[in-house]
């Protein structure tokens, strides 16, 4: 180990951690339009975000948490304390997971047609541009009222909320055509602002980075989409200061909205630290983020030796959750995955807090998938994973661009995020996403038609009747 605050390391861990490293970098070339386009492809892609995802949370995670495992981890020794083999045995089997993550994806991603996604064909760019406004704001009032602590009953929380996630459709459309027509910046117009809207309101209503990435996710897909290519020396600082400044907003919200501080000591504490200090000084809070190789290591060590296998059904389940709405299916189990783990492995050495957690903790997808069943569950379900991220971009390569920014931007934020979460949850929404996309795609097709096919009929009726 570098240091007496970092993991207990070998040069065996480093030869894995070497060969997980440029397992990585190669798998990037997997990749659809890598070949032609380099890196702003990992940005058109569902594989493309998950790929990120994997090297913040578990590469460059290890790496931090070599060098200093208490401050960057939660502030006690646990995890500088745990041995070499479990630490040797955590980047084994995620290198087991993602290996099979490729595979799976290469397997499943050579489609011949656009599939199910056919149907998004119909919403053209003269619609997005009609409907974006009132999508918008139905969307706001929907997660105004669903996220948080909501009034109305679970049965509707998640369809409302599946529904109102596709604001992000028209949203990244009439941004693809604001750039397609290569409009200076200062020609944005209020309806591309006013379309993101939601995310705002989402995020303001339930505070977390994901609800809010959408504010910059959204102009730089569909940028990229529309053929731009942003040079990587003003993206990568543009991305950090995002952070940044996120974090910094998120932690604000949840302050007031948690904690109900007041607005006004939030500005004395910002007018007496200064707005650089004061963003920047998240930076400390920031490194204890994208703790998916924290929540890995915890597992591999407790499981099974203090805790048995949780034999849970992780490998069928998200394809029930995913498919069967709640109204059908009343014994369907909801999101709690993340609060067990934060009192079952995450608070093993809190007794205070381990019997009744009080927050969601992401506990990784790959060490959801050992907990339940151990290392055959990790490679079925990175298999199954793979599949379903290869299926996706597969059907998306055959839809124009201004329908692939679209639909890359509603599931980009849980693609970046899955590594970290569970398998269950992430595997179910993103089907349950995909699925009311194309539902809805369905009905604005068939309408479409239905509208087309009434003119055209009316001309075999005689000239009285017309």
């Amino acid at each position: 180990m570098l240091n007496t605050f970092g993991l207990d390391t070998n040069p065996t861990s480093w030869l894995i951690f070497g060969a997980l490293a440029a397992c990585w970098i190669i798998s990037a070339r997997f990749t659809p339009g890598w070949t032609q386009e380099g890196w702003p492809s990992l940005l058109k892609s569902a594989y493309g975000f998950v790929w990120m995802g994997f090297g913040l949370d578990i590469l460059l995670r290890f790496a931090m948490l070599s060098y200093n495992a208490v401050e960057w981890g939660n502030g006690t020794m646990r995890l500088a304390a745990l041995s070499t083999r479990v630490i040797n045995l955590t980047l084994a089997y995620c290198g087991l997971y993602w290996m099979l993550v490729v595979l799976g994806f290469a397997l499943a991603r050579r489609r011949s047609t656009a599939g199910p996604f056919m149907v998004a064909r119909s919403f053209d760019v003269q619609r997005a541009q009609t409907t974006a406004i009132p999508m918008a704001v139905m969307a706001s009032i929907t997660f105004y009222l669903v996220e948080g602590a909501s009034p109305l009953p679970l049965v509707l929380i998640t369809p409302l909320s599946l529904l109102a996630d596709l604001y992000v459709v028209p949203a990244a459309i009439v941004w693809w055509d604001h750039f397609r027509k290569s409009e200076p910046w200062w020609g944005v117009g209020a309806t591309r602002l006013v379309v993101l809207l939601p995310a705002v309101v989402r995020s303001w209503r339930s505070p977390y980075r994901e609800n809010l990435a959408p504010l910059l996710l959204i102009p730089l897909i569909a940028a990229i989409f529309a053929g731009r290519r942003p040079p990587m020396r003003k993206l990568l600082p543009a991305g950090l200061a995002s952070f940044l400044i996120f974090t910094s907003i998120v932690g604000v919200s949840r302050r007031m909205e948690w904690d109900h501080v007041r607005a006004e000591e939030v500005e004395n504490e910002m007018q007496r630290a200064g707005a650089f200090d004061w963003i920047t000084g998240t930076w400390a809070e920031s490194l204890h983020r994208f703790h998916g190789f924290d929540s890995m290591l915890l597992t591999v060590a407790l499981v099974p030796s203090l805790h048995p296998y949780s034999e849970r059904n992780v490998l069928i389940e998200p394809l029930i959750r995913g498919v069967v709405p709640r109204l059908l299916f009343t014994g369907k189990g909801a999101a709690h995955e993340a609060l067990k783990f934060g009192g079952r492995i995450w608070a093993f050495d809190n007794p205070t807090i381990r019997d009744q957690p009080v927050a969601s903790i992401a506990p990784s997808m790959p060490g959801d998938l050992y907990d339940a069943g151990g290392v055959l569950y990790i490679a079925i379900g990175a298999l199954m994973w793979g599949v379903v991220l290869g299926l996706f971009d597969g059907w998306k390569a055959h839809l124009p661009g201004f329908s692939a920014a679209a639909i890359t931007c509603l599931v980009a934020t849980q693609a970046a995020m899955s590594v970290e979460r569970d398998f269950d949850n992430t595997v179910a929404t993103f089907i349950q996403t995909v699925l009311v996309f194309t539902i809805v795609m369905s009905v604005i097709a068939m309408s479409r038609r239905q509208t087309t096919d009434v003119p055209h009929s009316l001309g075999h009726l005689p000239q009285q009747f017309q």
